[in-house]
């Protein structure tokens, strides 16, 4: 998480703190000074009250989130007063997408659950699929300010991030236009349900619905609006599977586990 900490003061050793928050800060402090290239103070303790202002573009992590979702197994984490840490909040009411119109945010969700098919568990797959078409939902709607902010680098934080990431990845993301795609792309889905059976996508059959996405994977290198959209869909719901707890969990995903010893490595004792 980038959190602008730059002025920010380092916290300083406190007797209440317990035992782990202690190890967390200690283990950020390590980083930062590793970073930083100075030492940590001669007993062992927190970094100096000040740090050194870093460049422009760069920042100091927080190291808050890392003791903050160690407090809670569940789904979602209570929020501490002050956090700098985004959590994910359950809703408290109906979702309303920011992007999307209602009638379209039906088409984007049934698009969806058409691309990651059956599933034996079907409750966790819907709430998989309604947090998928969800996230694109935000990811496109913050498309054009993402896009604004790259076409207004700086000459020299362009350059390195060229260097850093190469021409056409930087390229990208100042021409790539995903309500655009979208737009256009809802757009020829519409027609194509209309053109073949006289009604709106989402009230022919399941069946019909398949049909078009069929067709659509057939044609997915060509240039037209379905074509374009198919692309974009299938890489956004790729992406939103696979970083879901769903999607983890399908792929054993092991990572942000604590162990008390490596799992891998068990070492015989001698005699």
């Amino acid at each position: 998480m980038n959190n602008d900490l730059t002025n920010r003061e380092a916290p300083s050793a406190s007797p209440d703190l317990t035992r782990r928050e202690w190890l967390l800060r200690l283990g950020g402090a390590a980083v930062l000074t590793g970073f930083q290239g100075s030492a940590v103070g001669s007993q062992g303790g927190p970094p100096a009250d000040k740090t050194d202002e870093l460049p422009p573009g760069l920042y100091y992590p927080s190291q808050d989130h890392m003791t903050h979702a160690l407090e809670s197994d569940g789904r979602f984490y209570p929020i501490p007063t002050g956090s700098e840490t985004d959590f994910l909040e359950p809703s408290s009411g109906p979702f309303e997408p920011q992007f999307f119109s209602a009638p379209d945010f039906k088409v984007v969700t049934r698009l969806v659950t058409l691309v990651l098919g059956e599933s034996e568990n079907k409750s966790a797959m819907e709430a998989t699929i309604q947090d998928i078409a969800r996230w694109i939902d935000l990811e496109v709607f913050n498309s054009a300010s993402v896009r604004n902010a790259a076409l207004n680098l700086s000459q020299q934080h362009r350059a390195l991030a060229v260097a850093y990431y190469g021409d056409e990845t930087v390229t990208a993301l100042e021409t790539h236009d995903p309500q655009k795609i979208w737009r256009e792309g809802l757009e020829w889905i519409a027609a194509e349900a209309k053109r073949r059976w006289g009604k709106p996508f989402i009230d022919v059959s399941p069946a019909s619905q398949g049909e078009i996405l069929k067709s659509l994977d057939e044609r997915a290198e060509g240039d037209n609006a379905g074509a374009r959209l198919f692309r974009l869909l299938k890489n956004q719901v790729g992406h939103g599977f696979y970083t879901s707890q769903q999607g983890l969990k399908e792929l054993d995903y092991k990572g942000n586990a604590f162990y008390a010893e490596c799992p891998g490595c068990k070492v015989s004792k001698r005699p």
